[in-house]
């Protein structure tokens, strides 16, 4: 009998403090009585610290991105998880051909990737909810920290109130509710991962995944989850990162990946866009 395949993925950036006991606290044995081969996978953004070396002892597959930027890694390890794009992104991240192939193709075949900051912040027990909603049909599961419970200091008064804000307006532009926009734990179904088609380069990527997830009408819930104090030096400048966020909301209520304009018309008369509602779904 051929097991499910669960890849949790861990974007990481010198997070030697912490990467070590996440990947312990991975609920593999859990996961695999029910019925899931489970990989822990490493998306490096060229870390200058221990943390490769603490990740390969824990046992989990590396894969270090091209460039810089949480959203680009995301984006090249996503991009493994499709069959027809596999051997090109291998050949083009390895420096020899056998280099850490086996690393890279840790990615393919996934049913379901759960994704969560290497940073300590969010619990990796709570991988198993967001695991149950995927299989009861979600194809988008975002932890919500709003939803859960925020432990005295994992979050500065700035970011908890821009957050609010900006998933304030998320649920305006796209219909869907939203209550933690800028989570750092997702989950994602087979279809979600086939589906999605991303541009982000930095900390605008999780903006963009539920944008671009409501505008596929993807089915989306929230999970409620815990939210612990960092370990290490966050590398988030909070009013830069608002800024961002707020231009990719904008910019993908209108455009897609590509840039192109999102309606696409056969005759001269441009369609509208879609009138902006209020009204909370």
């Amino acid at each position: 009998m051929v097991r499910a395949k669960v890849v949790v993925m861990l974007p990481a950036l010198n997070e030697e403090e912490s990467i070590g006991k996440v990947i312990d606290d991975i609920p593999f044995n859990a996961l695999h009585d029910r019925g899931y081969d489970t990989t822990a996978v490493v998306v490096d953004g060229n870390s200058t610290d221990r943390t490769l070396d603490i990740a390969r002892e824990k046992g989990a597959k590396v894969i270090v991105q091209r460039g810089r930027g949480k959203g680009a890694g995301v984006r090249q390890a996503f991009a493994l998880c499709h069959p027809p794009e596999v051997v090109p992104e291998v050949l083009a991240q390895t420096s020899s051909v056998c280099q850490a192939v086996e690393d890279l193709f840790a990615m393919l075949a996934t049913k379901y990737l759960v994704m969560l900051d290497a940073d300590g912040t969010y619990p990796p027990r709570h991988i198993l909810d967001i695991i149950s909603a995927l299989e009861e049909g979600a194809d988008v599961a975002m932890g919500s920290r709003l939803r859960g419970d925020i432990r005295e200091g994992a979050m500065t008064r700035l970011n908890f109130f821009g957050n609010i804000m900006l998933s304030n307006l998320a649920s305006m532009l796209y219909q869907r509710r939203c209550t933690d926009l800028c989570t750092g734990m997702w989950g994602f179904s087979a279809n979600a991962l086939n589906t999605l088609e991303l541009d982000s380069r930095h900390f605008e990527l999780e903006a963009e995944m539920f944008a671009e997830s409501a505008k596929k009408g993807l089915h989306i819930v929230e999970v409620p989850i815990t939210y612990l104090p960092r370990e290490g030096e966050t590398k988030l400048v909070p009013l830069k990162a608002g800024f961002t966020i707020l231009n990719k909301l904008l910019q993908r209520r209108f455009y897609n990946a590509d840039g192109a304009w999102e309606m696409k018309t056969t005759d001269r008369a441009e369609k509208a866009p879609a009138p902006l509602s209020f009204q909370f779904l």
